[in-house]
């Protein structure tokens, strides 16, 4: 055949032999188809981190894509106008707040933010839809006070019966029901409930019935005769000795109970503890003895001459707190109460002071070389000591006259001048003025030792209580005792 080739087996030529590559490009189509899902997931779960989630709606409005402070701002401005209309027998308008409704718009955003807490979450939010509630808390007290505002003034509110202390306080007197009118707080309650839930307004109809208390008189006497049974008890605690014994009286008692009313039920008793454990305290204080560290005066060989302070061991109540709490359960159950005080007894403390040999036959135990001056009132005269030894006197002095007499007592030297100007009053009442007193020492108040070159003997009383001394004798007195020097004015 002309232009052809025939070939051995009648057929034409074949064709030459390709490679198959789709499955190969199938296979990278899917790879990218893959990627690109895995990059768009991954951008979706992070945009979505701190927002609501598609398909997520608080009371009928979406807030998908909204972040939390964005959420809680919505909620906070709708529930402003989530107001409620009254009508009917009274008209107003109410606001959740006025109704005792809190609406918790933090709380909100967190349940709305919940939906995508984690990736798998905002994923299969892709596939459902969530309409939440709104968070709220209600409190019935103030919707029943809310509802009880609506009253006209010229109308009378229902009241409960009560009781309270009589006028002297030693038992519980009641204090009559009155009918009056009141209006149902549950249609409120309702539409409160309503606009809350919705963030949107609602109505309400109040109607005002004529109601009878709730308490009665007789439910109140019931509860005045059980609390006037607890204060008639008998509550005893006895002191440690068995001797003296402390209980409170009726109006004490009464002040320990307490009355909590509600407007639904009768009022309820309770003893206040508190006010049981500061009366048992003030009794214990009564009981309670603070120590009082003795000193006992010895001679140089040990020996004991003198106790000039009587050790007192220190005695404090130990179970006032056990006795406070037994009171107030025996009372609670209506029974009286009979205990004692247990007292924690310390231990005696003593110092032991060393005095100068021969001072214990003295008005004044001195330690060895401490000076001292004893004034005997007596006599009229001023010795001076270092221990048991007179380094000075005794010097006839002037003391203070009979209307103004100097006073007794230990002192101690606590100001000294060499020369004052000297102002009181005499026993008349008059003025006096005395310039230039020398060698003043002031042992105690206005008492001093002092020159009185004004006077020309000594040895009698005549002054206005300073104990007036020959200038010499106050000048060396002046120079001796210093700051601190004990001083016994004795007869």
């Amino acid at each position: 055949m002309t232009g052809g080739t025939l070939l051995d087996n009648g057929s034409e030529a074949a064709a030459p032999k390709r490679h198959r590559r789709w499955p190969l490009w199938a296979g990278l189509g899917l790879l990218l188809l893959v990627g690109g899902a895995g990059t768009g997931a991954y951008a979706y779960t992070s945009h979505y981190a701190d927002r609501a989630v598609p398909g997520t709606a608080i009371a009928g409005t979406d807030v998908s894509g909204m972040t939390r402070d964005e959420i809680s701002s919505m909620i906070a401005s709708k529930s402003e106008s989530a107001t409620v209309t009254v009508s009917g027998d009274a008209t107003a308008t109410a606001t959740l707040a006025d109704l005792g409704i809190t609406v918790d718009a933090g709380a909100t955003a967190d349940a709305a933010l919940k939906r995508g807490a984690s990736a798998g979450d905002r994923l299969s939010a892709l596939f459902s839809s969530e309409d939440l509630p709104v968070v709220t808390t209600t409190d019935a007290a103030v919707t029943d006070a809310y509802a009880s505002s609506l009253i006209p003034a010229d109308k009378v509110r229902a009241r409960n019966a009560e009781i309270g202390l009589n006028e002297d306080g030693t038992s519980f007197t009641v204090k009559p029901a009155v009918p009056g009118t009141s209006i149902d707080p549950a249609p409120l309650a309702r539409a409160g409930a309503e606009a809350a839930s919705s963030l949107s307004p609602a109505s309400a109809s109040v109607s005002m019935t004529t109601q009878p208390p709730t308490v009665s008189d007789a439910d109140a006497q019931a509860v005045a005769d059980k609390a006037n049974s607890w204060i008639s008890q008998d509550v005893t605690i006895s002191d440690a000795s068995g001797k003296n014994s402390y209980s409170p009286d009726a109006s004490t008692k009464a002040s320990w109970i307490t009355v909590s009313t509600s407007d639904d039920a009768a009022p309820t008793l309770s003893i206040d503890s508190t006010k049981v454990s500061s009366w048992v305290a003030a009794q214990a204080s009564e009981e309670n003895i603070d120590g009082v560290q003795g000193t006992r005066n010895v001679n140089s060989k040990g020996d004991v001459v003198a106790t000039p302070v009587e050790a007192v061991k220190s005695q404090t109540v130990k179970n006032a707190d056990a006795l406070s709490t037994s009171i107030s359960e025996a009372l609670g159950k209506g029974t009286g109460y009979s205990g004692a005080f247990e007292m924690q007894v310390g231990e005696e403390k003593w110092t032991q002071r060393t005095i100068a040999d021969g001072a214990e036959s003295l008005v004044y135990q001195a330690a060895p070389n401490e000076k001292w001056v004893d004034v005997n009132l007596s006599t009229k005269t001023v010795t001076s000591y270092e221990g048991a030894t007179v380094v000075r006197g005794p010097v006839s002095i002037v003391d203070g006259a009979a209307e103004t007499p100097t006073v007794t007592g230990t002192f101690h030297v606590y100001l000294k001048y060499e020369t004052q100007t000297m102002r009181g009053q005499n026993a008349d009442g008059s003025e006096y003025v005395t310039e230039g007193v020398p060698w003043v020492s002031y042992f105690y108040s206005g008492y001093a030792f002092h020159g009185a070159p004004w006077r020309s003997s000594f040895g009698y009383s005549g002054s206005h209580g300073c104990l007036n001394m020959p200038v010499d004798e106050a000048q060396w007195m002046y120079t001796w005792a210093e700051n601190g020097t004990t001083v016994v004015s004795h007869y």
